[in-house]
């Protein structure tokens, strides 16, 4: 019955303007109602609710400092996540033009744009633009890896060049406390390839959406960087150094 439900609900909202903005979370969102994660929000269906609940129990037991959310998509880590205090940066990644346009009115819409830090760009293990593979039907499965093509070749019919840093070019921290949040859809390893000296140098919290070929990589990738597994959540799993 639940699934029926969520189905009427996704028809329904489809006969409204394409764009629109809703009251959901206590927040307003600029969302496509024919976008399959957005429509998790406009229909009320829970998306998610239990990693956002995991992010702030952490950052409140373990004081984290900065917040780095990489693979933004339209903002629901960075936008709910905006008003635990003990968050003093906020930065977003998403390198889909489309995706960071929406995150940015997102932003605006809750009067975030001058608390989160907006990055229109991938990151990765190079300095230099990659090809960005999108499903468009889907905002939120992108992916830099060719590989993917194989697997799911109709998704991804279309494809952009996007910029792609290595995060510790960005940033120089040391002796801070962070949570880093990532999805990038078959991509973590190249994403902490480019972050090694930041892991080394900080206390942090890492909650990665692995995929079946990337789980056991990641996994001796985080142990050989000195962090051990602290739980996971479906497709999610945590690593700390704290």
């Amino acid at each position: 019955m639940k699934k029926l439900h969520w189905s009427l609900l996704k028809r329904l909202y489809k006969f409204r303007s394409r764009f629109d903005v809703y009251g959901r979370l206590d927040r307003k969102w600029l969302l496509d109602n024919r976008n399959w994660i957005d429509q998790q929000l406009i229909i009320r269906r829970p998306y998610e609710v239990e990693q956002i609940t995991r992010c702030r129990q952490l950052i409140r037991e373990h004081q984290l400092q900065c917040f780095f959310d990489i693979g933004a998509n339209f903002g629901l880590y960075s936008v709910l996540l905006s008003d635990e205090a003990e968050l003093s940066q906020l930065h977003a990644f998403e390198p889909l033009p489309r995706n960071a346009h929406q995150l940015g009115a997102n932003l605006y819409l809750n009067n975030l744009d001058g608390r989160v830090k907006l990055y229109n760009m991938a990151l990765g293990d190079r300095n230099g633009n990659l090809d960005l593979f999108v499903d468009p039907h889907s905002t939120g499965v992108s992916t830099l890896l060719p590989n993917e093509l194989h697997r799911r070749q109709e998704a991804y019919q279309a494809s952009l060049q996007v910029e792609a840093r290595i995060f510790d070019d960005l940033f120089s921290f040391s002796g801070i406390r962070a949570l880093v949040k990532m999805d990038v859809e078959g991509a973590e390893l190249m994403v902490l390839a480019g972050m090694q000296q930041f892991l080394k140098s900080n206390q942090a919290v890492l909650q990665v959406e692995t995929t079946q070929q990337t789980l056991d990589q990641v996994d001796a990738f985080m142990l050989q960087a000195g962090y051990r597994s602290i739980g996971k959540l479906g497709a999610d799993s945590y690593y700390g150094n704290v």
